[in-house]
């Protein structure tokens, strides 16, 4: 999809605040009946040995679209999701109660245990709640009129729910694998789990992983090197479309490679 039928798409959207549950519940249900990942990059999941040590964390739950994705090429993986967003979370719960491996944690992760407040904007009453983040600034700066046409800055508006948040080694966890999506937050969840990263060695998703100076230089100091997935395998480097960057270890790459022969 280009860009300006996205924007076309979010200027509509916008315009129409209240289909936005019934947006959601599309997109959940036509994925499932499509067998189709909410992205492309997580098709690599398959690549993961079916039955490894270890589980799934999701931080950043959103409305589940990770959770969907890897439930797709891994039904029965043990699957941890934190969300900071006690509604997005609460609805998550209901969700998933029917499912014994994916737990839902109505918190947020971070560098140290607290109480923050989560901004969630909104344009023209319509959510963007996966733009929610800890980070005022960065929850006001992707609704613009670079993504919307005739954008109106007085019809910006910003709530703010109160969230716990916990770090990763807390959650005494073994992970194969990590998608961080915390819109400006990914330092932060990384800082407070690096016990559990260099003990683990979990692959980690990371959007827009180069945002962040600080972010780069700590997964390298953990040892992860940048990878994009072609479709096949994974590939050195950043990826040339897409916002989203797979980290590894060279222990990890080489285990993913062993498990394919």
């Amino acid at each position: 999809m280009n860009a300006t039928l996205k924007k076309a798409i979010r200027t509509v959207q916008s315009e129409l605040p209240f289909l936005k549950s019934a947006k959601d519940e599309f997109y959940l249900h036509t994925r499932r009946i499509l067998r189709r990942p909410h992205e492309s990059d997580f098709k690599a999941l398959a690549l993961i040995p079916k039955s490894p040590d270890g589980c799934y964390v999701d931080v950043g739950a959103n409305q589940g679209q990770s959770i969907e994705s890897i439930l797709l090429f891994r039904p029965t993986a043990t699957i941890v999701s934190f969300e900071a967003n006690s509604v997005l979370a609460s609805k998550l719960t209901v969700r998933y109660s029917d499912g014994g491996n994916v737990r839902i944690i109505a918190q947020g992760l971070g560098d140290i245990p607290g109480a923050l407040t989560l901004f969630v904007p909104s344009y023209k009453g319509f959510v963007y709640d996966g733009l929610a983040s800890f980070h005022k600034a960065e929850a006001l700066s992707w609704i613009n009129s670079n993504t919307v046409f005739n954008f109106d800055p007085s019809k910006l508006c910003i709530s703010e729910v109160q969230s716990t948040v916990d770090t990763l080694d807390n959650q005494q966890l073994s992970p194969i694998f990590i998608k961080v999506d915390v819109q400006g937050y990914e330092c932060n969840v990384l800082q407070g789990g690096l016990q559990t990263l260099r003990r683990s060695e979990p692959i980690l998703l990371i959007e827009d992983y180069r945002r962040d100076p600080r972010t780069v230089e700590l997964a390298e100091q953990l040892g992860y090197v940048e990878h994009f997935f072609d479709g096949k395998m994974f590939r050195i480097g950043p990826a040339a479309t897409g916002p989203n960057s797979y980290l590894l270890t060279a222990n990890r790459f080489k285990t993913l490679t062993e498990s394919a022969y």
